[in-house]
């Protein structure tokens, strides 16, 4: 893989929110010209991503009940 390859490919991986060594594998695959095993590594990270917003979203319906309690007590 030229330089201006692998520097795009970095780049989308960074976007992606992949590690370091997620990255490094990623890279490492596509050299061998493993498309396989790149879709499976891009679909757990996109497991990842998804488990994270939906993390995030139960902590801001959290939050959301956490200030209606406090609106509701003033009254």
């Amino acid at each position: 893989m030229n330089e201006a390859t692998e520097k795009r490919v970095r780049s989308q991986m960074r976007d992606c929110g992949c590690s370091a060594k997620q990255t490094k594998e990623y890279l490492a695959l596509t050299d061998a010209d493993n498309t396989e095993d790149r879709i499976y590594l891009l679909k757990r990270r996109r497991k990842e991503a998804l488990d994270e917003l939906h993390a995030a979203s139960r902590q801001i319906d959290c939050i959301d009940f956490c200030i209606h309690e406090l609106e509701s007590s003033k009254v």
